[in-house]
């Protein structure tokens, strides 16, 4: 049995490089981008998994890729159309088409994003780094970008404070932290000391904070003096 796998693996393989060259292959797997789940991710042909070719790696999971276009949802401006590699915008997410290339997918105002996913399928984005995801062209006597983060006012929630683009509400126009969320985790204080568990040597008895070690989490012997060493 496992002689017949690795043949259907060497005879897809063969398959797959004969085809990639008369087709894109970004990740050069052998498996073309026309049909392979996650065109930026070389499959690695792992035979414990029933010799199944589909593109990706054993160990991938596509919960957060809905389109399966290898751009996490997170990032991706299309996370539910997949992304067309044709070097062209390829890291936005969005099925796009290439001035260079044949036109395959309706794209009326010639702006690089198709209808399907154009707000202004009729008129051309005007491509300033503001706003340049929505293929709409920008207004300048109306547009303004008062803190140069790339969202216009319009759409900032806080248009006079740059947006820290850390993967957490990246489109708000916001300052924001990761850890800044409605229900933050926190660590246990089993003693209610201040200091986290984690960190506390004694999480059932509260640091008396007394100048001495009041790092540790542990009471410390009453009247130690900080400035003494201990005699070992």
């Amino acid at each position: 049995m496992r002689y017949h796998i690795w043949s259907l693996v060497l005879l897809t393989v063969t398959v797959g490089v004969a085809q990639a060259a008369t087709a894109n292959d970004l990740d050069e797997d052998g498996v073309p981008d026309g049909v392979d789940q996650c065109p930026n991710l070389p499959e690695d042909y792992d035979i414990e998994y029933g010799g199944v070719i589909d593109g990706c790696p054993a160990d991938f999971v596509p919960w957060y890729d809905a389109d399966y276009d290898a751009i996490q949802d997170h990032l991706d401006f299309c996370p539910t159309v997949r992304e067309t590699y044709n070097l062209y915008d390829d890291a936005d997410g969005c099925p796009d088409t290439s001035p260079a290339d044949p036109v395959t997918l309706v794209d009326s105002d010639s702006d690089g994003f198709i209808d399907m996913v154009d707000l202004c399928p009729t008129r051309a984005e005007t491509h300033n780094g503001i706003d340049d995801h929505d293929g709409c062209p920008d207004d300048y006597a109306v547009l303004r970008d008062s803190d140069s983060d790339g969202i216009s006012d319009s759409q900032d929630a806080c248009p006079t404070e740059q947006e820290i683009y850390n993967r957490f509400l990246d489109m708000d126009g916001c300052p924001d932290a990761i850890l800044e969320t409605e229900t933050p985790f926190q660590f246990p204080d089993q003693d209610g000391d201040n200091i986290e568990d984690r960190w506390d040597s004694c999480i059932d008895e509260p640091e008396n904070f007394d100048g001495y070690l009041d790092w540790d989490g542990c009471p410390d012997v009453a009247g130690a003096d900080p400035n003494v060493p201990v005699d070992t």
